[in-house]
């Protein structure tokens, strides 16, 4: 590469000499008070309207000469700096371009150094997964954190040993999660089959990061309750059929007491039998009154009514209405 060194612009710099400003500020601040001290408030009101102008007029001219004395000087001293601040402004530009450039040079192959260590460290990362036997993107946001020029040998594409032992670590604890997290989805699968639950939502549950002890619980709580569900309904079946055996046998207790005879060949009944106190079943004869009634409660109650009627087989004639 071409020395482009510059002596001079690595020797030049900005050389101020101070000047001197020469001024009694003892003999100034005397004669201010000498003259305060002549024009007290009292004199002043004892002075005439003329008098007065004219002493104004004296020391108003003095301190308006010596401002405009120090403006002067001002000038003098700002002049050389504002000058030399345009110049330099103006002369330092083309040197800001090159520093400009050689900023985005240098930035693009910073990034492009930090892409190879960032891939060196993926392939890493995906050659230990595969051993353990991992997903190979598991630990896809911890590449830019080992990619840092101090994870690396200096000079060299290669991790140092304690990056390395660091990557080691974190693949061990990946592994040893799995394996415990398949080791419970295999002890839940067997406690739901065991128990006779859908495996499912506890396995859900832990992948929602539910404490497997929670789990267990849980799931015996299930079971217990399902037991108890079972039973209350193998409970109810069992009082179904011992009520419909006992009306089935009464039935049939009754049909042999009626029954004397039946043909063997048609299966006709000949005969029944009829207690010996058993009295004739005299026909029930209709009853018919004509009633006149008042409902209180308005229409709604008299439909009531009606549907009570109704459901009891009564039969009626509305002859008059709401009078």
């Amino acid at each position: 590469m071409k020395d482009v060194t510059n002596n001079f612009l690595e020797t030049i710099e900005p050389v101020y000499t101070p000047g001197t400003i020469n001024f009694d500020f003892d003999k100034f601040d005397a004669a201010i008070q000498a003259a305060v001290s002549e024009l007290s408030d009292e004199q002043l009101d004892n002075l005439e309207y003329n008098d007065i102008k004219k002493e104004f007029t004296r020391f108003n001219s003095l301190l308006t000469k010596l401002d405009d004395k120090r403006k002067g000087i001002s000038k003098v001293y700002k002049n050389p700096l504002n000058e030399f601040e345009s110049n330099f402004k103006l002369s330092k530009e083309p040197l800001k371009e090159l520093i400009d450039k050689l900023r985005a040079k240098r930035d693009e192959i910073d990034e492009h150094q930090r892409l190879l260590r960032v891939d060196h460290v993926r392939s890493v990362f995906e050659e230990k997964c595969e051993l353990a036997g991992l997903d190979k993107d598991a630990f896809k946001d911890k590449y830019d954190g080992y990619s840092l020029k101090g994870c690396f040998k200096d000079k060299k594409m290669e991790l140092k040993k304690e990056t390395i032992e660091e990557i080691d670590a974190l693949i061990l604890a990946e592994y040893d999660r799995l394996e415990e997290y398949k080791a419970n989805i295999a002890m839940i699968e067997e406690q739901a089959l065991d128990y006779e639950l859908p495996a499912e939502p506890y396995t859900r549950a832990l992948q929602n990061d539910t404490p497997l002890v929670e789990i267990l619980k849980q799931m015996k709580k299930d079971r217990d309750a399902a037991v108890e569900r079972k039973q209350q309904a193998e409970a109810k079946q069992k009082a179904e059929a011992a009520r419909l055996a006992e009306i089935e046998a009464m039935a049939k207790q009754s049909a042999n007491e009626d029954i004397k005879a039946v043909n063997a060949e048609t299966g006709e009944i000949i005969e029944k039998s009829k207690p010996a106190d058993e009295t004739p079943i005299k026909p029930v004869e209709p009853y018919k009154i004509d009633i006149s009634l008042t409902f209180h409660g308005g229409e709604k109650q008299w439909y009531q009514f009606a549907k009570m009627l109704e459901d009891n087989f009564i039969n009626y004639e509305i002859l008059e209405e709401n009078k």
